[in-house]
């Protein structure tokens, strides 16, 4: 008696060696064995909570020791910030391309361990020039572990979607101040400025250094592979700034970085002298840092689909608004409180929108190099912000001062209409 013909279908007995068809596995979900992203993310934002606060805030934070510990002996000490930032200026074209080669799980955090050892040096120094040097030697670290290298990273990793990695990053690196000025001054009740500088270097060594080689260890893995062959060279900076749209986001942000950092280092005297209290200035001051993170978390609702480059209009405009309001910040407290909410608001939505507009302009590709070009232009702007309002506060009086800031945010919001235009 002849059998029944098999069932047509699969058999319920399983293959000894099944073979899972590609096209059949499931789209969603980080492949096997990358990391998390969201990880990535807070190591890094974390890593730059601690770098932040070690290799910049210090700065500020201890200024009136540094002027009593080096009184006589030359130029003020608050020369070594612009010195700092000058040095970041220039390393920041080699930072970039770093990344653009993948060497930023090793070069962030050997970033932060320089920085620390410059910090520990700096503890022990009884010379101002040897002081200059240092904290020149402590920007050129910053370029290869802070915001720019960063970013940059970011967008290598996850190209045109690195817009709320790169806002979740500063919404918690923000809260750097917060973490750099109570314990600058609780090591320096206890141990003096030496002590407490010697305190942020073990900060940026031992904590921020091993939170960015995670870190970025794990960002770097999400990056699509190199192409095979021998390496190209990255553009230099003169090629990098001919990128569509480069030039105008560095010339662009290059004077909103001149405005805020002169308005920035100026702004109780600023204040003082157009006729308002102390005690106005001061609390305008220390708004600034909360509106910044108001802005940033307002940043996160706007839609994915508006331009980084139109927001960027929006912002550069709200800053040049800003100069103009301060110079009526004696009519009352509106003119104090519409100064924090539009500079605070606007320089918070800046550090978010120069490297998600630059990338919408000029694309990913070589991006580090590209932004790092763009960076250089912006820090020699903030490095010579200080000095450039204190002079022109002594020449022209305040209103000038601020009408001559409020210019170059307005010129910058133009540059940038173009850029979204042809969206």
């Amino acid at each position: 008696m002849t059998g029944s013909p098999p069932a047509a279908g699969p058999s319920p007995i399983p293959s000894a060696n099944p073979s899972p068809n590609p096209a059949s596995a499931p789209a969603s979900g980080p492949p096997s064995g990358r990391p998390p992203r969201f990880r990535s993310v807070m190591l890094l934002a974390f890593g730059q909570v601690a770098g932040w606060s070690a290799l910049f805030y210090t700065f500020p934070a201890q200024l009136a020791r540094y002027e009593d510990a080096f009184a006589g002996q030359g130029p003020s000490p608050a020369l070594g910030l612009s010195l700092c930032l000058a040095a970041t200026a220039l390393c920041a074209p080699t930072s970039g391309a770093w990344i653009d080669r993948g060497r930023a799980p090793w070069m962030m955090p050997a970033g932060a361990l320089v920085g620390a050892a410059a910090l520990a040096m700096l503890s022990r120094v009884e010379n101002l020039w040897s002081f200059f040097a240092l904290w020149a030697l402590v920007g050129a670290a910053s370029s290869f572990c802070l915001y720019e290298p960063c970013f940059a990273l970011l967008t290598r990793a996850r190209g045109m979607g690195a817009r709320k990695a790169i806002t979740a990053v500063t919404l918690v690196a923000g809260f750097a101040t917060l973490v750099a000025f109570p314990t600058v001054s609780a090591l320096d009740a206890a141990f003096g400025w030496r002590g407490a500088t010697l305190g942020m270097a073990a900060l940026a060594g031992l904590v921020s250094a091993p939170l960015l080689a995670f870190g970025a260890r794990m960002a770097e893995a999400e990056a699509p592979p190199r192409p095979p062959g021998p390496r190209r060279r990255g553009p230099s900076f003169r090629a990098a700034l001919r990128r569509p749209g480069a030039a105008r986001v560095a010339v662009a942000f290059g004077g909103a970085s001149i405005c805020h950092g002169l308005i920035a280092s100026n702004v109780l005297p600023l204040m003082t002298e157009l006729g308002a209290a102390e005690s106005v200035a001061i609390a305008a001051a220390s708004a600034m840092g909360p509106m910044q993170v108001v802005s940033r978390i307002a940043l996160t609702l706007a839609p994915s689909r508006w331009p980084a480059a139109a927001l960027s209009c929006v912002t550069l405009s709200m800053m040049a608004l800003a100069a103009t309001a301060l110079i009526f910040v004696a009519a009352g407290p509106w003119a104090a409180a519409g100064f924090v909410f539009l500079q605070g608001g606007a320089v918070g939505a800046m550090t978010i929108l120069r490297p998600t507009t630059l990338v919408e302009a000029a694309g990913t590709e070589d991006f580090g190099a590209v932004s790092g070009a763009v960076a250089m232009v912006l820090m020699l702007g903030m490095a010579v912000a200080p000095a450039l309002g204190a002079g022109l506060r002594a020449l022209a009086g305040p209103e000038i001062t601020l009408l001559a800031a409020a210019c170059l945010p307005a010129l910058g919001a133009t540059l940038l209409v173009p850029l979204f235009r042809r969206k």
